[in-house]
């Protein structure tokens, strides 16, 4: 599972580091999936906010497409399954939120925003955690065409993530609940992601063939 880290400046970046380790063991134990962290650093000082409508305040529509668009400049479609907008809690302007989960919405990533607690780590991993699952059941209909929630005979969302049913609102208490759920969907997410990366490769392969052909036609002209 490939990842884009957008790290607020004001967090430290071995600190960080450590907790995605954590996080990676974490997801392997109870997946299998590898995960895979390209990190840089971004300014979230100041993002524009507007309310949704619970009436809680998020990134702005024009905010989180520009930040999709810019994303996509660089990977294009596939290059990466994720993309984390880690923010310090200082400058975690957002109200009624830890975290927010934007599944497909401008381009095919699931970006997730998530509160960094300086003084929590359990609840920074938690948030983490929280919204990335609510991202898999997306990911799972977007590139296998699953509907989990007919499919385990739950929402998803709901149950897994929020707690009901059987299951515990992660985030709750240790911030590592529900790992039947996560065990139970990993298959389908795995699928889903080899998916993506097959259809990467194919994108890259034909964009080396295509600097192949220009290198060649190139070479060809200055000849004359």
């Amino acid at each position: 599972m490939r990842t884009l880290i957008q790290l607020d400046l004001k967090i430290d970046k071995d600190e960080a580091l450590a907790l995605l380790d954590d996080y990676a063991d974490f997801i392997k134990e109870h997946t299998g999936i590898e995960c895979e962290f390209y990190v840089e650093r971004k300014d979230f000082s100041q993002v524009p906010t507007s309310p949704d409508s619970d009436g809680d305040l998020k990134p702005t529509r024009a905010y989180m497409k520009a930040l999709e668009k810019e994303v996509h400049d660089r990977y294009r479609d596939y290059g990466t399954d994720n993309i984390i907008m880690w923010v310090h809690e200082d400058n975690f302007l957002f109200r009624g939120i830890w975290g927010s989960n934007f599944s497909y919405f401008y381009h095919k990533y699931s970006t997730q925003l998530c509160r960094w607690d300086k003084d929590n780590s359990a609840n920074t991993f938690g948030t983490l955690y929280h919204e990335q699952m609510h991202s898999f059941d997306r990911l799972v209909l977007e590139e296998l065409q699953i509907d989990v929630n007919k499919l385990f005979g739950y929402d998803w969302d709901a149950g897994a993530v929020h707690g009901a049913g059987k299951w515990d609102y992660i985030g709750r208490r240790t911030g590592r609940e529900n790992t039947e759920a996560l065990k139970q969907i990993a298959p389908y997410v795995m699928s889903a992601l080899k998916k993506r990366k097959a259809k990467h490769d194919k994108d890259i392969g034909l964009l080396k063939k295509l600097i192949e052909v220009l290198s060649t036609l190139v070479s060809l002209l200055s000849r004359k």
